[in-house]
């Protein structure tokens, strides 16, 4: 196979589409580098089998991989006023924020910043731009993880050598953002392939919350290939809200990971409402000492929707705290998996490590729940488990006895049951928007 070919799952790329997107951006040179060796690399893999546990419930095969295009896009948004009509979806209003990053069709993008954060060192802005003023900084940590790195599968290998647009977030030592950023990834109906990959850098002592969401207007199957990359230095406090409503012909990827040093305390939301198919990698990494991460994650899925959530949880030194929730809301024929573990190497004695996935099934749908441990040392506290039920009888019954009608007490339960993920969410403002999105899921559904 010639460099310039692919395999032929993905016929409308080639190495000219890598050279193209390094030229486009004029990338440093072992950007341009890192591209060709994961194209390489993309070259010599396989597709992940259907026989690997993590893909035996989600077939690749439906994956429309034949769509995948890479072409930059250019374009700057100079207002909120300029933006697709998809943006204002959760929004948050710039004043109660410390800045808005807008990505569309992976353009650059519409940027606000909070001026005193800015004087403070904080820098938030598209990837691309930031290889030019952080190119140094960007290097030492791109695409370092377990799970974020080019030979992780073929697709993550195509990824790294296809990626366009990004987010970028470093925020110096000491510093504390004194407002949630938000990021804000779409793409309209002309859009084609998501590519998007955020990097957040948090170094020692600082403090910082990102709320990212994705949106799309999709005509077509179209296919997202995303990556999400947290570092967290000693004893800094980083929160991350990530959140997706694509569209009903959209199939997903997203491999997303976080790696914490000492004393770090991490808080990470997931929220997974849209697309037709998607297969999430979520990865806490928890690499030192003192180092505490906790996860909760939902999705609402209806119709004949399937959502795939793999997490790990990885303690790799003594010390260490992780404690997982994940709800799950299922509606008509839809379906969603839980693969869950928690993993504790030789050397991460005195660890606690806690994992649990509830599904709440309103029709015929079907929940596979798997967590899982895998434990290595001694002197460790752990615990993991699922349920998978229907709603409560006794419960519906407590509130239509206090004059709900049976529709709307059932309303009222699943959004109770969501709530604690939903809770987490570091702005009221979104807190109530993300509420009043899943009753309204919840109404559009039912009838």
């Amino acid at each position: 196979m010639s460099a310039a070919q692919m395999s032929p799952e993905f016929p409308s790329v080639s190495l000219r589409d890598v050279e193209a997107l390094s030229d486009f951006y004029a990338e440093p040179d072992w950007m341009r580098a890192s591209r060709r060796a994961a194209w390489a690399l993309a070259q010599e893999m396989a597709l992940p089998h259907q026989k690997e546990e993590a893909w035996r419930r989600t077939p690749l095969h439906r994956f429309p991989l034949d769509s995948l295009r890479a072409t930059p896009a250019e374009r700057a948004y100079p207002s909120p006023d300029d933006l697709p009509p998809c943006w204002h979806h959760n929004m948050a209003p710039e004043a109660l924020v410390s800045g808005t990053l807008v990505h569309c069709n992976d353009a650059n993008p519409y940027r606000t910043m909070r001026p005193e954060d800015a004087r403070n060192g904080v820098t938030f802005d598209s990837l691309p731009h930031a290889l030019h003023t952080h190119g140094d900084l960007i290097r030492r940590y791109w695409m370092q993880g377990r799970t974020t790195r080019p030979d992780f599968n073929k697709l993550t290998a195509l990824h790294a050598a296809l990626w366009r647009g990004g987010t970028f977030v470093h925020v110096p030592a000491g510093t504390r953002v004194s407002r949630p950023l938000q990021s804000l990834v779409a793409y309209d109906a002309d859009s084609g392939s998501g590519l998007h990959h955020t990097l957040i850098i948090a170094e020692k002592g600082s403090r910082v919350s990102l709320i990212q969401d994705r949106v799309s207007q999709d005509r077509q199957p179209e296919l997202n290939l995303e990556m999400v990359e947290i570092y967290a230095e000693e004893g800094a406090f980083v929160r991350y809200a990530s959140f997706q409503h694509w569209g009903g012909p959209r199939y997903s990827l997203s491999v997303q990971e976080a790696n914490l040093a000492r004393d770090v305390n991490f808080v990470w939301i997931n929220g997974a409402l849209g697309g037709r198919m998607s297969k999430d990698f979520l990865t806490t990494s928890l690499n030192a000492p003192g180092a505490r991460a906790q996860m909760h994650g939902y999705a609402f899925a209806v119709g004949d929707q399937h959502i795939d959530q793999s997490t790990y949880q990885h303690h790799r030194a003594p010390d260490t705290y992780s404690n997982l929730l994940y709800r799950n809301v299922l509606r008509d024929q839809a379906r969603t998996v839980f693969y869950g573990m928690v993993r504790a190497e030789q050397e991460a004695a005195r660890m606690e490590g806690y994992q649990a996935n509830n599904n709440l099934l309103l029709d015929d749908a079907h929940a596979h729940s798997i967590p899982g441990l895998e434990i290595r040392c001694n002197d460790v506290r752990c615990s993991h488990g699922s349920t998978t039920s229907r709603i409560d009888p006794q419960q519906l019954f407590y509130l239509q006895a206090r004059g709900l009608p049976a529709r709307d007490a059932e309303g009222l339960i699943v959004q109770g049951f969501l709530r604690s993920a939903v809770e987490r969410v570091p702005l009221a403002y979104m807190r109530d928007r993300l509420e009043e999105e899943i009753i309204q899921r919840f109404w559009t559904s039912y009838v």
